[in-house]
């Protein structure tokens, strides 16, 4: 049931919003009456998504061999915003609910591989696991995007366990919606300029892709949180005044499945009557339809996804049944990844993962007479599941060293947007370790991969709530600043370094309001393509890339870390020279600190695709100093 209007707090700024922020999703607090699994979809181009499976604990009412598939809106995830909570709800009324990840996820429509023509590949994959795992009957729930996603799959394929079509805030046409936003707020460039933009570079033949920034694209004013990032060729297949399969309105005809309508009542995005348009198209093709408005809900449903469950629970429920569904059995794994939120003295949420062996953690203590775990920070643009090499979890999991991989402030879309600043990652792993802390753990190791390697030496050389054992560093360049000043200059980057050094320095201290976005081409690659550029804004650019940002420049941190360090590098990297390992060692020796290791791992790219060498090089050291 929605929880009382003064136990719901207020709406966050936009900034907050973007990261996910709900009311009442706390992981390891309001899902406590449903197990919770990470589960990687694998699709028919061999793409590989996360997705959050939460299984109530037992059958309600005959609920339970139902699964909904629920599905993101734009730049969301499967573990954010109002599919995460949905899903939770969903599982505490009974209905298990698989939350998946789609290539339009996260960055996937800034850098090129978010394509809206391809997303039927991963709902498909959804389905797939659903039929692994045994599921019979499933139900498709969409939100905004996501809402137009399901819709062109199941117009598409129709597949036989799909028994209805559930959507929230749909719009009847995503190119449509766009055209009326951007022209309401003034978008710079507009809509039509935009699509110039599109048919000159010929992304509708196939041509060649650019990144555009859009200012005042999601809201009045011209801060970064109100732009949007676009790869012109997925902004042309989702957004694009051709394009088809995006426009709902026509494609909710084919479904061949009862349809769900559930629109905000209150919704600045989708202002129109985009649940009447649809709602008559698909009647007018002899669907079973039902619509509905929630009161006073805006466009993300703030306060209001519970009661929004309560009516897709309802929905649910009224279609017909040929009989009892399956319930498959719960999977018989070990229940070693424990979801978990960490909470911050500024009020922070970082979501994150323990991965944990019971046995191997106690017979570790006892053989060191401490209990250590790991905090593991993810790369430049990541999460706890993405640029965080997540194969090490198992294998360091299973020495007996809980490995908690974490979000952190840096994470997700925060770049984009203006608030990733490096030296504040101090403060998510000291809220970190203080968890561990209250959890029973006495030591920490601090590790992490490329810009969290940079991260972990500076959060090392720094108090956290528990004593330290060790450091590890994967990827770790010599400096940010001089590794980007380098790799740019190699591949041409426009700006060049020193011109975005110029242009950065006046936004050092600048509020996320102050702040302007940049595109950076060939930031990581000599190649013009959308994946070489880099999206940042001056300020989250100057606090990682500047050449006045200490914290950035891991020779500076090593020597004060006051632990066993160890840099694991691979010979193969192209975005860190791999010579960097040898010189921060040397470094850190010349500060004083001798006992710092160097690994190099033979072929390995700055990914460490090779897992089995990868752990390797990890495995006597942290059994030696963890």
């Amino acid at each position: 049931m929605t929880p009382p209007a003064d136990d719901i707090p207020p709406r966050p700024d936009r900034i907050t919003m973007m990261t996910g922020a709900r009311p009442h999703t706390e992981f390891g607090h309001d899902d406590v009456d449903a197990e919770a699994e990470l589960v990687v979809l694998r699709t028919a181009d061999h793409k590989h998504w996360d997705g959050l499976l939460m299984r109530p604990r037992s059958d309600v009412d005959g609920r339970a061999g139902t699964l909904a598939i629920i599905v993101h809106g734009s730049l969301g995830n499967y573990m954010g915003g109002v599919p995460r909570r949905m899903a939770f709800e969903l599982a505490h009324q009974g209905y298990p609910a698989l939350s998946i990840n789609t290539r339009m996820a996260n960055f996937g429509v800034v850098y090129g591989g978010g394509l809206f023509d391809d997303t039927p590949l991963d709902v498909a994959a959804a389905l797939d696991l659903a039929r692994e795992i045994g599921f019979q009957r499933v139900v498709l729930v969409g939100y905004s995007l996501g809402a137009s996603i399901v819709t062109h799959y199941q117009a598409l394929e129709h597949p036989p366990e799909v028994v209805g079509l559930c959507t929230l805030a749909h719009p009847w046409s995503l190119p449509e919606s766009m055209r009326a936003r951007w022209t309401r707020l003034r978008a710079r460039p507009s809509y039509t300029e935009v699509a110039r933009m599109a048919l000159r570079a010929g992304v509708d033949r196939d041509g060649p892709d650019d990144v555009v920034v859009v200012h005042r694209a999601a809201g009045p004013s011209d801060a970064p949180f109100d732009a949007e990032a676009w790869s012109l060729r997925c902004w042309w297949q989702c957004r694009g005044p051709e394009a088809r399969n995006p426009v709902s309105v026509d494609r909710i005809r084919d479904v061949g499945v009862p349809v769900a309508l559930i629109q905000a009542g209150d919704d600045p995005v989708l202002p129109g009557g985009d649940g009447d348009n649809l709602a008559e198209a698909a009647a007018a093709a002899g669907l079973q339809v039902h619509l509905e408005h929630v009161p006073g809900a805006d466009h993300t449903f703030w306060g209001k996804v519970p009661e929004v469950a309560d009516r897709v629970v309802a929905w649910i429920d009224s279609l017909p049944r040929s009989g009892p569904a399956t319930v498959p059995p719960h999977g018989a794994g070990s229940g070693t990844a424990r979801l978990v939120t960490i909470r911050g003295d500024d009020g922070s949420m970082h979501d994150a993962v323990l991965e944990h062996r019971d046995a191997a953690t106690e017979e570790r203590a006892r053989e060191t007479g401490r209990r250590t775990a790991v905090v593991h920070l993810h790369g430049n643009q990541g999460n706890l599941s993405v640029g965080a090499l997540r194969f090490l979890r198992r294998p360091v999991s299973g020495l007996g060293l809980p490995i908690l991989t974490m979000d952190t402030r840096i994470g997700n879309v925060s770049q984009l947007f203006g608030t990733a600043v490096l030296e504040d990652v101090l403060e998510d792993v000291r809220a970190a370790t203080t968890w561990l802390a209250g959890e029973g753990y006495d030591h920490v190791l601090v590790s992490g991969y490329s810009l969290g390697a940079t991260a972990a030496l500076y959060c090392a050389a720094h108090e956290l709530a528990l004593p330290i054992t060790g450091v590890v560093g994967m990827g770790t360049a010599w400096s940010l600043p001089e590794s980007s000043r380098a790799r740019m200059d190699r591949c041409g980057s426009a700006p060049s370094y020193d011109e975005l050094v110029e242009l950065c320095r006046p936004y050092a201290d600048a509020t996320p309001e102050e702040d302007v976005s940049l595109v950076i081409h060939r930031m990581y690659l000599p190649d013009d393509a959308p994946h070489a550029a880099g999206v940042y804004t001056a300020r989250t650019w100057w606090h990682s890339r500047g050449p006045d940002s200490e914290a950035a420049k891991a020779h500076l941190q090593i020597g004060r870390v006051d632990a066993p360090v160890l840099l694991v590098q691979g010979t193969e990297d192209i975005i860190v020279d791999p010579a960097d390992a040898e010189r921060l060692a040397a470094s850190a020796r010349e500060a004083g600190h001798d006992d710092v290791t160097v690994r190099m791992v033979e072929g390995a790219g700055h990914d460490f695709g090779d897992h089995d060498a990868t752990f390797a090089a990890l495995r006597d050291w942290l059994l030696a100093n963890a």
